[in-house]
């Protein structure tokens, strides 16, 4: 179930991006905060302040107004390149391949847009990024988010990969908009519509491409600095599945059950089912795809045994965790490391 939008803090950042790619002057800006009891100067340089989901919203309604276009979603996704999301794109561009920068963006979406979520899963030959909208917005802002969400994937992809992606393809949740023969002038990939969710697949083959703009020490640095900010972000801007997985994540795995998170969290076991299931989540879901992470970075970045990598997990043996990998990645943990190892080599 959606939730309310002013449970969500989100950067100014986002709001100045809009008054820019509208061409506003200092005179016009109170009409694109018209409503929300912001001050102009929250979208001037360096004015890095929290606004609420509600007052983002009303933006995003005041900014299509202003426009007057249709595609005032595209637009605003064609602005919102990797560079955009401060630090997250900093990290999502210095690392060493796409799977792991399709990841960064997942796991540090909380620090720039807690309004969404998105889930990285193996469809067969296609990785699947689906789009979770986690506020209640009307059917107009939700078009303009799902848009921009497959432009800042697409951005993204093509930074890493060098070219234009036309070999994935993108799902929409919604009904073709009046406005549909616009979309290939913003979007590379074949699109759908009405879909059970919205979606970005890319072929499998490559989310293992080597970024060939990968930076160790960048990577290493921007990694730190998004777990700073994320811890500084404030609470309301983290959903409950944010949080299970940050406490998965700083425990040794196979040490911490499903009750003891519900205790670090302060909430009973079954308040925290029934919050992750608002949330189209699951304690096991968000579990294996701890362990997964985790398990392609033992394999990637270091030299350990895979009865050493079983043990860190939490498995009971080597075989246990060599069964778990091939089930949710589709080869066994030695065929991962030797296919995907060389894309990965500045971290060993």
């Amino acid at each position: 179930m959606p939730q309310s939008a002013d449970e969500f803090p989100i950067p100014s950042t986002y709001s100045r991006i809009i008054a820019r790619m509208l061409g506003l002057q200092e005179r016009d800006l109170s009409r694109l905060l018209e409503g929300t009891g912001l001050p102009s100067e929250i979208l001037l340089p360096g004015e890095d302040t929290y606004i609420s989901g509600t007052q983002q919203l009303r933006v995003l309604e005041n900014g299509r107004r202003i426009q007057a276009s249709p595609e005032f979603g595209l637009r605003l996704g064609q602005q919102l390149q990797p560079s955009a999301h401060g630090p997250l794109g900093y990290l999502a561009l210095s690392s060493p391949d796409l799977m792991s920068s399709l990841q960064s963006l997942r796991d540090y979406l909380p620090v720039r847009l807690p309004i969404a979520t998105f889930a990285i899963d193996l469809d067969g030959d296609w990785l699947r990024c689906t789009l979770q909208i986690k506020l209640a917005a009307t059917a107009d802002v939700r078009r303009f988010i799902c848009e921009g969400f497959a432009l800042i994937i697409q951005s993204l992809v093509e930074s890493v990969l060098g070219r234009e992606v036309n070999d994935a393809f993108i799902q929409f949740e919604y009904s073709e908009p009046a406005y549909v023969d616009r979309y290939d002038n913003y979007l590379h990939a074949p699109y759908h519509f009405d879909c059970a969710q919205s979606a970005y697949l890319l072929p499998a083959e490559l989310t293992h491409s080597t970024n060939s703009a990968g930076d160790t020490g960048a990577y290493r640095l921007a990694q730190e600095l998004c777990n700073t900010l994320i811890a500084q972000t404030p609470s309301a801007a983290r959903s409950m599945s944010d949080r299970v997985r940050t406490l998965l994540l700083s425990q040794p795995q196979g040490s911490v059950t499903e009750e003891a998170v519900a205790r670090a969290l302060f909430v009973s076991k079954r308040t925290l089912v029934r919050r992750l299931q608002k949330e189209n989540n699951s304690y096991r879901q968000i579990k294996a795809q701890v362990l997964s992470d985790l398990a392609q970075r033992y394999l990637l970045e270091s030299n350990q045994t895979m009865d050493s990598i079983a043990a860190l997990l939490g498995y009971y043996d080597a075989a246990a965790f060599r069964k778990a990998f091939r089930s949710r990645n589709g080869m066994a943990p030695g065929e991962y490391r030797s296919r995907f190892r060389t894309t990965s080599g500045a971290f060993e």
